[in-house]
């Protein structure tokens, strides 16, 4: 069976050993202090890991607001930011389902953008701009799951100048963004945009441990006050223990070591799925040579209905995941094709060609 379905890091990617250790360091030093809530009014999170995230992305502590994971993070967002009038939400068509289903839980409309290979089509955003304003607009820059599309810097430029001049919010969601195997890094919205004007999610989840479960927002104080208070009334203390182990590994130089590792294990990986793509499904098919994170993804030419297709390939032990489930409900693949995310990180190259050879076959039967 080809388990083309979850990202999740491969077990190799994760600094287990190392972790453990810094583990039993904090028990042994702060046992007291981890086991108890956290001090009254910390719900921003514990003072040390802000320090340690303000410092990997240069910002100030105070810039920094730390979640039970990025989700929790997301929650939060869409609960303050839709909490007005307006309740519109644009998305990139693909984009990341989970975020949707937050979204329209806290009762945002959203619509998507579609993708291009080099990020949102901002001619058709600025189209939807004449018509509705929306509270903001969710974007995954680098790597994104589930396309591997990358944004231009200059279209984040001029995505900045669109929020500006129709004043919404910009949320950049950059679980993958530290893990970069060719190319050059276009700057963040953070560091392009006005203050005020972008909010910025991160994990840990994918440079060092998603067990660890911290998350967090990068943004104005005044806004992370206001999560803060959610927090509050949501899940009354933060982990003290998962985030003092996060903050004395991130203090020992532990992500970035695992960055290096993560980078030197993942680009052979990264490569190879692009050449079994092109090779096996051609050039046509793919959506945008990725240049880092988890994902390659293709628009395959099919006879058949999505679902057919999909049984098709469980019969041949291929496990895809449904690719019209990453598109909004105004929004759907291109016609006569399926939408497929390619998760490359857990495959050894050769591995991902096979699994990709019986796809081609698959997709040669209709």
């Amino acid at each position: 069976m080809f388990h083309f379905s979850r990202g999740i890091p491969p077990q190799e990617a994760i600094p287990s050993r190392q972790l453990a250790e810094h583990t039993a360091a904090v028990l042994r030093d702060s046992e007291a202090r981890v086991f108890q809530y956290a001090p009254i009014g910390n719900h921003t999170g514990d003072a040390a890991l802000r320090e340690q995230l303000a410092a990997f992305h240069s910002v100030a502590a105070d810039q920094i607001f730390v979640t039970n994971g990025s989700l929790q993070a997301l929650d939060l967002l869409a609960a303050h930011l839709l909490a007005g009038d307006r309740k519109d939400v644009y998305v990139e068509a693909p984009t990341y389902d989970r975020a949707v289903q937050i979204f329209e839980r806290h009762g945002g409309r959203v619509s998507g953008i579609t993708l291009q290979h080099d990020g949102l089509d901002l001619d058709a955003l600025e189209a939807r701009l004449a018509t509705r304003v929306p509270a903001l607009v969710y974007v995954i820059p680098d790597f994104q799951n589930p396309s591997g599309v990358t944004m231009s810097e200059d279209k984040r430029r001029r995505l900045v100048q669109l929020a500006e001049t129709h004043d919404f919010l910009i949320l950049e969601d950059i679980p993958y963004r530290e893990l970069r195997y060719g190319g050059q890094a276009p700057a963040g919205f953070f560091e392009l945009a006005p203050a005020g004007r972008v909010l910025t999610m991160g994990s840990l989840s994918k440079i060092l441990s998603p067990g660890l479960r911290v998350g967090y927002v990068i943004g104005e104080p005044e806004t992370l006050g206001a999560l803060a208070a959610l927090a509050e009334g949501t899940y009354l203390s933060p982990a003290p223990l998962l985030q003092a182990v996060a903050a004395q590994a991130l203090d020992a130089g532990l992500a970035q070591e695992n960055v290096a590792a993560i980078r030197e294990l993942l680009g052979p990986r990264h490569d190879g799925a692009v050449k079994a793509v092109r090779e096996l499904l051609g050039e046509d098919a793919l959506l945008a040579v990725p240049h880092g994170g988890y994902y390659v993804s293709v628009h395959l030419p099919v006879a058949t209905d999505e679902g057919t297709f999909l049984k098709a390939a469980a019969a041949e032990s291929l496990k895809l995941t449904r690719g019209s489930g990453f598109y909004p409900g105004d929004a759907a693949p291109p016609e006569g094709k399926v939408f497929l995310r390619l998760p490359f990180q857990s495959f050894e190259p050769d591995e991902f060609a096979a699994g990709v050879e019986r796809l081609a076959a698959v997709a040669s039967k209709g």
